[in-house]
């Protein structure tokens, strides 16, 4: 068990990520357009905060590496307190924008592509991450919208460690005796604009008397994002010289007996129809 206090970001690891996932689904788009795999693929985070998905890409691929990129030297050093910086995971503070080093895929996660708030920086940063692609490498960024993307309001959610047989989940000693009260607040939203404000706030209490120390954080994170919707991401892909672009969603098709997954785009009207009233799904293109 660790000796290390729990923090608002092994919370929002918790809460908001699903880093194992998430490097199994890149992976097969990765190797769906490549049509074979490799093993020692490089994976580039931006905005990576903790580096959760970098970490997870190693684990996943032995051979593979990953450069994780943040402008934030605390995230960064949260990371390193995880553990999150080795010879296959190299941490960077930095614009996301201004990286040069070649990588076969890059992962702008928890919406963090609605960052950019304005289509000049977007299709600014589409390029650079575009010259840093190895042929036949990818961006991949995931979006929520829908009917009710732009209504304001709290969505409360009791977190839960998974269940066996799943592996024991990493914080599962930081948080044993914690009941965790999590809540997404959308505080703000202009659909004139696509300007949102969003906020995250946690409420962890000990499921008995004295069994665990309470820890409450309100505005743990806060985000002004421009809400970008999917069509308007990839006509910003195209325009910065990205190939083709395809949506996929956030859960895999199938899954065989080794545990690899896999996933087709989303291309028919029928089933894009079915998530209109509210998404979160991959918008991908490819060099």
């Amino acid at each position: 068990m660790s000796t290390r206090p729990l923090d608002k970001h092994d919370l929002y690891e918790l809460s908001a990520q699903s880093p194992e996932r998430d490097a199994r689904l890149i992976r097969a788009i990765l190797d769906d357009g490549r049509r074979t795999s490799k093993p020692a693929a490089v994976l580039g985070e931006d905005f990576c905060g903790t580096a959760a998905l970098s970490e997870a890409w190693c684990q996943l691929n032995p051979k593979g590496r990953a450069i994780a990129v943040d402008v934030d030297p605390k995230v960064l050093a949260a990371a390193r307190a995880r553990g999150r910086e080795h010879d296959r995971l190299e941490l960077v503070r930095g614009d996301a924008s201004k990286q040069k080093s070649a990588v076969d895929a890059i992962a702008v996660l928890n919406f963090s592509i609605c960052e950019w708030h304005t289509r000049p920086q977007l299709v600014r940063y589409f390029k650079a991450a575009r010259a840093r692609l190895k042929a036949g490498g990818m961006i991949v960024c995931d979006l929520y919208g829908g009917s009710d993307a732009y209504t304001a309001g709290m969505i409360d959610q009791t977190l839960r460690l998974p269940k066996p047989p799943m592996p024991p989940h990493p914080l599962a000693g930081m948080v044993q005796g914690l009941r965790v009260l999590y809540s997404w607040e959308q505080r703000s939203a202009d659909p004139l604009t696509g300007r949102v404000v969003n906020a995250m706030h946690f409420d962890a209490q000990p499921v008995k008397k004295g069994e665990a120390k309470p820890l409450v954080i309100i505005d743990a994170f806060v985000y002004d994002w421009r809400l970008w919707s999917v069509p308007e991401l990839r006509e910003a892909m195209t325009e910065a010289g990205f190939k083709s672009t395809a949506v996929y969603p956030r859960m895999p098709d199938a899954t065989d007996s080794d545990g690899r997954v896999y996933v087709q785009p989303i291309d028919d009207p029928g089933d894009a129809a079915a998530i209109a009233d509210g998404y979160n799904v991959f918008v991908v293109g490819r060099r």
